[in-house]
């Protein structure tokens, strides 16, 4: 297997007589092998230096608040990161079973947003907020990271540019009560097994937040993976009515991210 990093010694060790497959779902920067070991299953996770202390550090304040992966093995050298984390067990929920019995996946989604809530932010350190959010799609357009044929044709059709998005993003900016936010609630990021939820996966953008943001993501998930006729089904099952003016905010706003 052809690695993006030299391996240092720690992981070699680790990963030596295993066997090992690259993947490729999900929007991760970073390159992610799955290990199988002894009859489990981890997760080696590498990217430039830098790139995955958040999600180390997350994990590690995350450890007996939310299911999230247990951290095996922490590397850095000159060059980057590598985290080795234990697997989640189950299937993430955009897989061909729940694709095909959406109804399971959205109870599955109800019950991980139910613990995402219940974790207590009374000493959590990590910014997720507005503001926070608005800093990096603010560098995102002034580094001209975001191209016009990124954006959505009808979200072009009526901005006109994307200086014009940002402008109204930062216009529009309204008061977000905090609670805990994963920060990427999309389907491959939430595992089930036997039909109940067992974890969640990616939290390097997690933090304090409002909870719309989660929601807004997870929509476009549902959509994407299950159809737009089960977003009805998915507020029903939270018992909540959505909020489409900061659902769309925050839609908005993820076409300036990368």
């Amino acid at each position: 297997m052809k690695f993006n990093y030299d391996i240092p010694k720690e992981v070699a060790s680790f990963i030596e007589n295993s066997k090992l497959e690259e993947i490729s779902i999900g929007c991760s920067n970073s390159q992610v092998i799955k290990i199988s070991k002894e009859k489990d299953e981890y997760y080696l996770k590498m990217a430039s230096r830098g790139m995955l202390t958040k999600e180390y550090e997350k994990l590690k304040w995350l450890d007996g608040k939310l299911a999230v992966p247990k951290i095996i093995l922490y590397v850095i050298t000159k060059e980057a990161e590598f985290l080795i984390t234990k697997a989640i067990p189950g299937q993430m929920i955009c897989n061909d079973y729940f694709t095909q019995n959406p109804l399971l996946g959205i109870k599955v989604i109800a019950e991980a947003f139910k613990e995402i809530n219940k974790v207590d932010i009374t000493d959590c350190p990590f910014d997720s907020s507005i503001d926070y959010k608005l800093e990096i799609v603010t560098n995102n357009v002034n580094h001209k990271l975001i191209k016009k044929e990124d954006l959505n044709e009808e979200t072009l059709k009526k901005y006109g540019s994307i200086d014009n998005i940002l402008n109204y993003l930062k216009e529009h900016k309204f008061y977000e009560p905090l609670c805990f936010s994963h920060g990427d609630t999309s389907l491959p990021n939430i595992f089930a097994l036997n039909n109940q939820f067992s974890g969640l996966i990616d939290v390097g953008e997690s933090g304090m937040a409002d909870k719309w943001f989660d929601l807004a993501i997870c929509e476009k998930s549902i959509k994407r993976n299950y159809g737009e006729d089960y977003i009805t089904p998915f507020y029903h099952e939270l018992g909540i009515t959505p909020d489409r003016d900061k659902i769309d905010y925050y839609l908005l706003m993820m076409e300036l991210y990368l």
